[in-house]
């Protein structure tokens, strides 16, 4: 039986997420937001530091059979290219441009519905306890942004360990591919845009107005 490195309590590992570049800069909020808590170090595609993650992994994933084992290398390049981020918990120094990496996740930000939709996860299959460690980190960031849930599909075997963070199916009844959710209370900041910003001061001026008119009739 080969045994496996715990890394749950290691001081030497950090979360590093990477932005993939988006048009009209859509995601500059989330992006400042999670750069303001010290646990993440983000990554604002400067350098091209996404597409770099992008090949270093697939080079990874091609010469060993450690990180994302029973994984389709094809669809974890295909998820890579519509992704928003990544989040790759690795050594506490740079991933690039050969760190280690011990996992990481996939995932998009669901404005829409205020949700986080993870479509990978994958883990070093010599390394202990970073499926939780991502599931932690990506719950945290979903309260950073005051968002409401997380979902995911989840293949017949992988069902019970999503089970056992909270996810539930989305329908009873079914057995593969699953839609998974997990609702989250936010314990976080109330995320707001520019436009939400603008709104408001546009009220507040209204409201001071109101008053100072109603002061002027008396």
């Amino acid at each position: 039986m080969s045994l496996k490195y715990n890394i749950r309590n290691s001081k030497d590992t950090k979360t590093h997420i990477y932005f993939q570049p988006t048009e009209n800069n859509r995601l500059d909020d989330i992006k400042t937001i999670l750069e303001d808590d010290a646990k993440f170090d983000v990554y604002f595609n400067s350098d091209d530091s996404y597409k770099k993650v992008k090949e270093y992994v697939d080079r990874l994933i091609s010469k060993s059979e450690f990180l994302c084992k029973g994984l389709n290398p094809d669809y974890i390049v295909t998820s890579f290219d519509n992704a928003d981020a990544v989040i790759i918990i690795g050594s506490s120094m740079n991933v690039l441009p050969n760190g280690n990496i011990f996992g990481f996740a996939l995932i998009n930000f669901d404005e829409k519905h205020n949700a986080i939709y993870i479509d990978v996860i994958c883990s070093h299959i010599g390394m202990k306890g970073v499926g939780e460690i991502l599931m932690n980190e990506i719950e945290n960031i979903n309260k950073k942004l005051s968002m409401t849930d997380i979902y995911l599909k989840s293949v017949k075997s992988a069902i019970s360990f999503y089970e056992k963070y909270g996810f539930t199916k989305h329908d009873k009844s079914c057995d593969d591919m699953c839609l998974m959710i997990k609702s989250i209370k936010s314990g976080g900041k109330k995320k707001t845009t520019k436009k939400q910003e603008s709104k408001k001061r546009g009220k507040k001026t209204l409201t001071k107005k109101k008053k100072t008119a109603k002061k002027h009739r008396k």
